[in-house]
């Protein structure tokens, strides 16, 4: 399984962390951004980019994920709606959180209040910035990343519910 993140300048990484740890343990994780090869995030970290966005194959993608941040940052908001509309015509599993959401839900005609965590027809998950272990959750679920119902209640308690499992 392949997963691209969509990151860009004064992005809150913090939203998309749990994300990435998920999807690692059934592939691999991409960091995806217009150009810049570096890009600076809120929380002040340095992320180094493995593809732009023109380099990526929708053939390629099984799940992408918009980050939320500051969208103004985005050079080309074009480029990321037509790879969100290409991705959801292809089936692929596509995330977005906090303004991510927003920039998904616009990109797909979708007038939706995002208020809580939501998949739309098994493909398309939104969230809101501050339910990002739910956002990782509902991302899990969607790509058919845990093993059965057994592992993922685990990861619930775990992640969401801080109950050590040992």
């Amino acid at each position: 399984m392949k997963t691209y993140i969509f990151l860009y300048q004064e992005v809150s990484l913090f939203e998309v962390d749990l994300v990435a740890y998920f999807m690692k343990t059934k592939g691999e994780v991409y960091i995806v951004t217009e150009g810049d090869e570096v890009i600076h995030t809120n929380e002040g970290i340095r992320v180094l980019a493995d593809k732009k966005l023109e380099e990526v194959a929708v053939d390629d993608v099984d799940v992408l994920v918009i980050c939320g941040g500051n969208v103004e940052n985005i050079k080309d908001m074009q480029a990321i709606q037509k790879v969100v509309k290409d991705c959801k015509a292809s089936g692929k599993i596509i995330g977005g959180i906090c303004a991510g959401s927003r920039i998904v839900a616009k990109a797909l005609d979708m007038n939706t209040k995002i208020d809580k965590t939501m998949v739309v027809n098994h493909q398309v998950v939104l969230s809101p910035g501050n339910e990002y272990v739910d956002f990782a959750l509902m991302l899990g679920k969607a790509a058919d990343i845990y093993e059965d119902d057994a592992d993922y209640e685990e990861t619930v308690r775990y992640f969401k519910e801080f109950r050590y499992l040992g």
